[in-house]
């Protein structure tokens, strides 16, 4: 959250698209635009480096090895995990570092979240909302929560 006394600063498109090496190429003339993130993401330059730095240096089972590569790899895993449960929570810390669970992608993410959030709090008399441009992925783990639950899946325009 930011102090009252504290502008926001600009947004600049340009300095978040330096980030990107993919974007710095033309297609037909024009500045790449990729729309396609919920398939495959484009990977800023940190993120690029840091898994060429982990597979060139500390490419490990994480929680699994008793080795010096292994608990590199693991100290990564968990410094990750607490960076995101900090970026996620803000100032109030309202998101434990235990709640942060990885997945190899949305479509994963979604199946895990409808099977075990939807199958602890959704009942008879529930309505899921979604709406008529989602994707496949989205569309089939909320009908089959609906259907083990008696919840109803509703499409919004």
């Amino acid at each position: 959250m930011l102090r009252p006394e504290t502008p926001p600063r600009p947004f600049d498109i340009e300095t978040l698209r330096a980030e990107f090496p993919a974007l710095s190429q033309e297609v037909n003339g024009k500045p790449l635009v990729y729309l396609d993130s919920a398939a495959s993401t484009l990977k800023p330059q940190a993120v690029i480096d840091a898994l060429s730095h982990y597979y060139a240096f500390d490419h490990s089972n994480v929680h699994r090895g008793a080795h010096a590569l292994a608990d590199r790899a693991t100290a990564a895993f968990e410094a990750a995990r607490d960076s995101v449960a900090r970026f996620l929570s803000g100032p109030g810390g309202l998101v434990r570092r235990e709640e942060v669970i990885w997945t190899r992608g949305t479509t994963e993410a979604i199946n895990l979240v409808a099977q075990s959030w939807g199958s602890a709090n959704l009942g008879p008399g529930d309505e899921v909302l979604i709406s008529e441009m989602e994707h496949h992925a989205n569309i089939v783990p909320w009908q089959l929560a609906c259907e083990r639950t008696g919840a109803t899946l509703k499409v919004i325009p």
